[in-house]
């Protein structure tokens, strides 16, 4: 059974889980919450802000997008998909089958992988869809902030969210090791949770250790802006985080034949 095989059996197998409402509804958090908040009146009182935001509208909305995601939602999506996916064989006892199918356990091991980074991927294309429609009726609610007059970045938007994507790739791994590792959906949970709570804190409250070496929270560091000249160094962390991990989430899921 070649990759590909084990790959479309993979996403044949999500078609009756909550993975793909769970994307769509974790991608919609931000764009549905910035359409809120994003108004030209306040308590009655005209927002100090559309002078600001009128300049350079979808830029703008775009940056509070991006800063939103990468600092709380795509960290809790991570989590929460690389606990769900393992749980599709667990849930159903199905592992022992998995295994007595013609594959090898590398390609069982890195087709589910791929359908990882697949949904973590789906998640960010959604989040700029879905930003572009929460844009397009902050628009027409708030005509001064001239949506119309302005037009988005692509290059500068895309290349933030190609960075968001490398940086949460050592979270990513180390979760999918966790999900794949434990039956009980509450550790790969509890510790992903836990351990990025305790990172946020870190980096924007009480800094304990180096935020720069703290993979948890990487994806919310590059948002910072006076975390720029680390940015490179944090990026190459987690390359090396992620090829890490993946060994060793391999070689562990190999010594582990009983589920």
């Amino acid at each position: 059974m070649s990759l590909a095989i084990s790959l479309k059996s993979e996403f044949l197998k999500t078609k009756r889980s909550p993975t793909w409402i769970l994307t769509l509804i974790m991608a919609a958090f931000a764009p549905v919450f910035m359409l809120l908040v994003f108004q030209e009146e306040q308590d009655g009182h005209v927002s100090d802000d559309i002078a600001r935001v009128s300049k350079d509208a979808w830029n703008f909305y775009h940056y509070q997008g991006w800063g939103i995601i990468s600092m709380v939602f795509l960290p809790m999506f991570v989590v929460l998909m690389s606990t769900l996916l393992p749980q599709i064989e667990f849930r159903n006892h199905t592992w022992k089958q998995v295994f007595a199918a013609p594959q090898s356990l590398a390609k069982l091991y890195f087709s589910k992988f791929l359908l990882f980074q697949f949904f973590i991927l789906a998640f960010i294309a959604l989040h700029i869809i879905l930003v572009g429609v929460s844009g397009y009726f902050s628009g027409i609610l708030n005509p001064r902030f001239n949506f119309s007059g302005n037009h988005l970045d692509w290059v500068k938007t895309l290349t933030q969210l190609g960075k968001t994507y490398v940086a949460i790739l050592a979270l990513s791994t180390f979760q999918f090791w966790m999900g794949m590792r434990f039956k009980s959906f509450l550790v790969p949970i509890g510790v992903g949770v836990l351990m990025s709570i305790l990172g946020m804190i870190n980096m924007i409250g009480f800094p304990v250790v180096d935020a720069a070496k703290y993979f948890f929270n990487y994806s919310g560091f590059i948002v910072i802006k006076s975390n720029a000249a680390k940015v490179p160094y944090v990026l190459w962390s987690s390359a090396t985080y992620a090829a890490a991990f993946l060994i060793l989430g391999f070689l562990d899921f190999t010594s582990i034949k009983e589920r």
